[in-house]
């Protein structure tokens, strides 16, 4: 297929490109002038420039294309985030997917995320047949996936052949502008000083690109999948990532606490003119149990999850190997020597 990529800079999107271009298909990046697309295109994607929000640069890059794979999104918890949200994780997906419907294509696939399902105070799976509670929760991140899944649900009974997958919590190399998979190197670096407890379900950014093509070649228009992976409470996750890397975990402390300290940072973050480096959103976040199953996308996809510690020792050869991360203990210094 020839198939037309946004968001491919990006953990998710690159790693779908790589996949659909290991895969045999013709891949057309759909980026910013603004962003770094030199080892894709050295790898045969196309690059197309434009913003989101551009519709006959959309028209353009769509020439030719038979799919789209709309992988685009912004992540955030912190204050002041919801413009950004609301015009990237809803209004850009109805500027894509609208074009993608007037050019014709046959498939489209939306990255979208398990956040739409919400979470929960105590240890919950969820799958694609649950109720859910984002809106309840009024989490401006979890809604506005919610309310971008709905848009393109809008298109698909316009006659758009769209399946939607929602990956999980994605770890794995590859992790360029230091979205999810970046917690690893905070553990590792010392730089996150406590945690909350909650959970998520962690998978690999590698299966999460491979259930994406899974999706564009056979999965079932109007249908969503899961791309979970494994269901831990973060002091779990934070114990054995942090024995990976050699060093010890941080201490866990009450939301309460974790609720004033980050309040604290916000008002910092604002008298100084800068974003804050905790929240009080995420800090709620992190106290959920966002807990998945990817039964569905194991039948009907062939979707496998690696396991937890290949994950993570693979994020850490990969931050080393790209100067992110320096090998200081004798377990990374262990990775980096190893094969």
């Amino acid at each position: 297929m020839n198939v037309l990529v946004t968001g491919g800079t990006g953990l998710v999107g690159g790693a779908v490109a790589r996949a659909l271009l290991a895969r045999g298909h013709s891949v057309r990046l759909y980026a910013r002038a603004s962003s770094d697309a030199a080892a894709l295109e050295a790898a045969g994607a196309e690059v197309a420039r434009g913003e989101l929000d551009d519709r006959p640069a959309l028209r353009a890059a769509l020439a030719g294309r038979d799919a789209v794979v709309h992988s685009a999104g912004v992540v955030g918890f912190g204050p002041g985030l919801e413009a950004a949200l609301e015009a990237v994780n809803v209004r850009a997906v109805e500027a894509v997917l609208g074009a993608a419907l007037d050019a014709g294509v046959s498939r489209a696939v939306l990255t979208s995320s398990t956040a739409v399902m919400g979470g929960t105070a105590a240890p919950e799976v969820a799958d694609e047949a649950s109720a859910g509670n984002a809106e309840a929760l009024g989490m401006p991140y979890f809604v506005s996936k919610l309310r971008g899944e709905r848009a393109a649900r809008a298109l698909a009974a316009r006659g758009l052949a769209l399946v939607v997958v929602r990956p999980a919590y994605v770890l794995g190399p590859g992790d360029v502008h230091g979205s999810s998979a970046s917690i690893l190197l905070a553990f590792a670096q010392r730089r996150i000083p406590a945690y909350v407890e909650g959970g998520a379900s962690f998978c690999d950014v590698r299966d999460v690109a491979e259930g994406h093509v899974a999706a564009l070649e056979r999965g079932r228009p109007g249908e969503a999948y899961v791309l979970a992976g494994h269901n831990l409470a973060m002091s779990e996750m934070i114990r054995r990532a942090c024995a990976i890397a050699g060093v010890p975990p941080p201490p866990r402390v009450p939301v309460p606490l974790a609720l004033g300290f980050a309040a604290v940072q916000e008002l910092a973050a604002r008298a100084a003119g800068r974003r804050p480096r905790t929240s009080r959103g995420l800090v709620r976040a992190s106290a959920l149990y966002t807990f998945a199953s990817s039964a569905k996308a194991e039948r009907e996809l062939g979707y496998r999850v690696r396991p937890f510690e290949e994950m993570v020792r693979d994020t850490y050869r990969w931050a080393i190997a790209t100067g992110r991360l320096r090998p200081d203990t004798p377990e990374l210094k262990a990775l980096n020597d190893g094969p």
